[in-house]
């Protein structure tokens, strides 16, 4: 709690210099500063704002903050750390990318996806790009990808800036984020300070959930700009957390990152050559699970309290160098990119600290792109990519004499789209291919995996005339030898062995959403999602694949007072495969529908601050997603079970956000 209090104390101070401010006498409307849902207005892709206020909850990760994306699922398995699933695909399938480095995690049991440790505040802008349709972002994007950018900041008005929130809500959760920024001609400074923390919370039924968790991060940036063209930028992050978990019988007692990159960027350099940017950066992830520091186990024969740890670390290192060119109507980037990959771990009770760590898997990757966009006419636009890349795997305790030490994956992966505008109406159309390769968990299951190859088309229109917006994005796609993870009962001793093979899967669906401001101050928006998933080779439903999701916002927003009401609707999922999915859960059986009604209001009580409120749940309904992990250890005390873990129930939360 002393963390929360100095995190507050600046927020603080800051608000009482500006709560006796007027308000700006301008009436020109403002965006909403209640955001319960993102808009498509490009081709296969979805960008919005981390920094604005999101409901359910306001995000304290990278996960909660992706709820708002259509199809994009969270697999709850506590109270943080959730594992984003986009179209049924996460994982390795899911690029993420923070500040153009990659982020992973380094549990060997998938506790820290790369989300757990993006702190939203800290990001100016999050990119989503639905399927194979870029290869500026890495390999493997099956799925697609999600960008979290930071942008050069500017201070052309005034020679600093200030960006700060805090939020307090039920379950004991405090929030708190500022930013503080300066600069002027020749360079800036940027800080980020946030803590997010909260107890278990309940679910609608009044069960308390194992979900208690606690977060706190740092980031600092140093920026020089020796001339108008010239960036020489150096961001360092820091990150440091625990987490309880309702999903299994160990609890992340130590999550703990550290990471910096360096950017180097020329712009402006011919007539044709805009831009060369060199970027080098390195990130260490320390974590311990056990089952003593946030629980107790005790033994049924001997009742001594169980203490198992386990301690993996991950070393990764990236860098990658890219050129932008522009003639008249053509645009090309390219470039390379490389990893260095290192997994270690340790095991043993509570003194696992006095063992050595252990090599288990190395990775490299080096990989050349290049991606080219030509404006043909004023109306039509021909988007082409390619990228190959190249994967060495290496089992690190396998002897050298070995065939499977080593193992080398090519990788090959393009995409081709079309882009037409007639009216108000934009229509687009792609065929895109992506290869990835076996990921470090999958690798831990089966040493002779194959890569993925994903073969998908990708279509859509976007329409905007006065104040209609309409969009629809539609896939279909076929996984030749998707990697499936699968649970397997085994006949002695009753063990459950989790395993991995490939196999041939179909996709196909998408999002439709529309928005319609029907007054000044009033708007209505609704979007629905749907995927469908096959297991051709088994002949069965895809597993850990969403139902369809329905979601419908009214908004009303005056620039000083805002309020809004979202009602999620998701049908219940008869479509599952018992026992198979993915690295982060598997199908556990029917799931039923439900509809959860969410409320929120603000007010905008002077031109440099926001005061809002929210109810999530208002109706404090019992429910939980169907790609939920298994609720075997929902209250390990009281020892509460449940088929799912449970989302929250009625939860309440008030926020308070500055900037100047």
């Amino acid at each position: 709690m002393k963390t929360s209090r100095f995190l507050l104390l600046p927020l603080a101070a800051a608000l009482s210099q500006v709560w006796a401010a007027p308000v700006a006498e301008e009436t020109a409307e403002l965006s909403p500063v209640t955001v319960t849902g993102t808009q498509q207005q490009k081709a296969n892709t979805v960008k919005f704002n981390p920094k604005a206020t999101l409901q359910p909850l306001p995000a304290g990760d990278g996960a909660d903050l992706l709820q708002s994306v259509p199809n994009m699922s969270i697999i709850r398995k506590g109270g943080s750390s959730g594992d984003p699933l986009f179209r049924g695909l996460g994982g390795s399938r899911l690029a993420i990318n923070a500040d153009d480095q990659f982020v992973y995690g380094g549990c060997s049991n998938r506790m820290d996806p790369p989300t757990s440790y993006i702190h939203p505040s800290t990001f100016d802008e999050v990119v989503v790009t639905k399927g194979p349709q870029t290869v500026t972002q890495g390999m493997g994007l099956i799925s697609g990808s999600v960008h979290f950018v930071r942008k050069d900041p500017t201070f052309h008005e005034q020679p600093y800036s200030f960006n700060g929130s805090t939020t307090l809500g039920s379950s004991g959760r405090r929030d708190a984020s500022f930013e503080a920024g300066a600069g002027g001609k020749y360079g800036y400074a940027r800080l980020n300070v946030s803590h997010n923390e909260s107890d278990d919370y309940k679910d609608g039924a009044g069960n308390r959930v194992h979900s208690n968790f606690k977060r706190d991060g740092q980031m600092v940036q140093l920026g020089v700009t020796p001339t108008e063209n010239t960036t020489i930028a150096g961001t360092y992050e820091r990150s440091r957390g625990k987490a309880a978990y309702a999903d299994r019988m160990m609890d992340g007692s130590k999550f703990d990152r550290d990471a910096w990159n360096v950017r180097i960027s020329q712009r402006n350099i011919t007539p044709w050559l805009s831009e060369i940017e060199a970027r080098y950066g390195s990130s260490e992830i320390d974590h311990v699970m056990d089952t003593y520091s946030l629980r107790t186990i005790r033994d049924s024969s001997t009742g001594m309290q169980i203490k198992k740890a386990n301690n993996p670390k991950r070393r990764t290192d990236t860098g990658n160098l890219k050129a932008v060119f522009d003639w008249d109507n053509v645009n090309l980037q390219t470039g390379i990119d490389y990893m260095r990959d290192r997994h270690t771990e340790r095991n043993g009770d509570e003194n696992y600290a006095s063992s050595p760590f252990e090599p288990t898997q190395s990775f490299d990757q080096l990989g050349g792109f290049a991606e080219a966009a030509w404006q043909r006419t004023d109306k039509q636009k021909l988007i082409a990519g390619l990228r190959h890349d190249k994967v060495t795997a290496v089992y690190e305790t396998y002897p050298n004499s070995d065939p499977n030490r080593t193992i080398k994956y090519p990788l090959t992966s393009g995409f081709f789209r079309f882009e037409q505008t007639a009216g108000n109406t934009k229509y687009y159309a792609g065929l895109g291919v992506a290869q990835r390769s076996p990921d470090y968990w999958e690798r831990n299951r089966d040493e002779d995996l194959k890569k993925e190859t994903n073969r998908q088309i990708d279509a859509g229109m976007i329409w905007n005339k006065g104040n209609l917006h309409l969009a629809a994005s539609l896939f279909a796609g076929k996984i030749r030898d998707y990697i499936l993870i699968e649970q397997h009962m085994m006949h002695h001793g009753g063990h459950v062995m989790t395993m991995a093979r490939n196999i041939d899967a179909t996709r196909f669906g998408g999002e439709l959403e529309a928005k319609w401001q029907f007054a000044p101050s009033w708007s209505i928006s609704s979007n629905l999602a749907y995927t469908r998933g096959k297991n051709m080779t088994d002949n069965l439903p895809l597993a850990q694949t969403p139902p369809l999701e329905w979601n419908n916002t009214l908004a009303f927003d005056n620039g000083k007072f805002s309020a809004g009401a979202l009602w999620k609707v998701v049908a219940k999922q008869n479509r599952y495969a018992k026992g198979q999915g993915n690295i982060i859960g598997q199908d556990i059986g029917a799931s039923a529908g439900f509809g959860v009604l969410s409320v929120n209001a603000g007010w905008k009580f002077n031109k440099y601050a926001t005061l809002q409120a929210g109810v999530d749940n208002v109706f404090n309904k019992t429910y939980a997603e169907f790609v939920s992990r298994s609720g075997g250890f929902v209250d390990p005390a009281a020892g509460i079970k449940t088929t799912r873990v449970n989302e929250p129930g009625r939860t309440a939360w008030l926020r308070l956000q500055a900037k100047f």
